[in-house]
């Protein structure tokens, strides 16, 4: 059994799910969510989830939101190891807008089972990921006062791929986040674009407080209900929420712009999830806007329907657990 588990440390919520592989898939073995407060240290929130959660063990897999790393997906020459460690340094100069000395900069090389189309090119596509050691060194801290260990680290969007990714497809998977919302396009699991912007699901609910003079409590159980269905209330939220939501759709069309400047396939899916996701009448306008099917990531598809998944999580679609569910998978596949 795992002695690991996976640990969201979200603006609204702290998240904790620990799971085991079984023949069947995935098995839920200890979950928790936990609103964070506005007067409380965010170590109690998470000490509290995890005492709820009965989760065992003090290793976790743990992610930071992409507007708290600097991301890039670059060219090279086709480079060895040692080299490229060298051709890094000058990327990230170019890209990272903060002083080298204050960040960790990581890299990964982007490849196709071995035979990748860029390496016949004598080119390859490196992923490059520079992360502030101040905020290292607060999650480090964090960590430390609630006595867990980090196993690993990565960004949101790589625990979403984890989840969605199918390798036979061109896919786009957008999280609606409360604070931004980020996306990354994939060529059968490999990254072709990484892009976050800051308007999440927090914008919209200012929106209808400030234009309805609503309290932000009111505000959200009116885009909740509503959404953007133009038959409701005679379309009035949904006239609100609209210029929002083109704004976001006006984002995902210069990716596909830059998708097909690097002559790569459009993606054939676009997979929404976080909690902005379930915005009523949002599928089906992202749809019409984009012509592309869109549906509603289910992180939890794998995993076995028993009583325990029942009582933990319920039957209804969850596309806000997306990011804990794919630390909690990390390693277990």
């Amino acid at each position: 059994m795992a002695k690991f588990f996976g640990l969201d440390i979200g603006s609204q919520e702290v998240k904790v799910l620990q799971a085991e592989k079984v023949r069947e898939g995935f098995r839920i073995l200890h979950f928790a969510r936990v609103k964070t407060q506005q007067d409380q240290d965010i170590g109690v929130t998470i000490k509290t989830a995890i005492k709820e959660a009965k989760v065992r063990g003090a290793e976790v897999n743990i992610a930071l939101p992409e507007s708290d790393v600097y991301t890039r997906i670059v060219q090279t020459p086709r480079l060895s190891q040692t080299e490229l460690a060298s051709a890094i340094q000058y990327e990230a100069e170019q890209y990272v807008p903060i002083s080298l000395e204050e960040v960790n900069l990581y890299h990964q090389v982007l490849e196709e089972s071995g035979d990748s189309e860029v390496g016949m090119e004598g080119k390859m596509d490196v992923l490059l990921i520079a992360v502030s050691k101040e905020r290292l060194k607060k999650l480090t801290t964090l960590l430390d006062n609630a006595g867990l260990m980090p196993k690993s680290l990565e960004t949101e969007l790589f625990s979403l791929s984890r989840v969605f990714t199918d390798v036979n497809k061109s896919q786009m998977l957008v999280s609606f986040g409360y604070r931004t919302t980020d996306l990354i396009s994939l060529k059968k699991g490999i990254p072709l674009i990484i892009y976050s912007f800051p308007t999440g699901s927090m914008t919209l609910t200012k929106t209808l407080s400030s234009e309805l003079s609503l309290s932000m409590k009111e505000a959200e159980q009116y885009k909740c209900t509503y959404g953007l269905q133009e038959n409701m209330l005679e379309g009035k939220i949904a006239r609100l929420l609209m210029p929002l939501i083109d704004e976001l759709t006006n984002q995902i069309k210069k990716t596909y712009v830059f998708i097909q400047q690097k002559k790569q396939p459009l993606p054939e899916e676009l997979i929404i999830t976080g909690g902005g996701a379930l915005l009523p009448g949002l599928t089906g306008y992202l749809t019409k806007k984009l012509n592309v099917g869109v549906v509603v990531g289910d992180p939890l598809k794998r995993f076995v329907k028993d009583e325990k998944f029942k009582k933990l999580i319920g039957e209804e679609s969850n596309p806000e657990l997306a990011t804990v569910t794919g630390l909690a998978l990390k390693g277990l596949e």
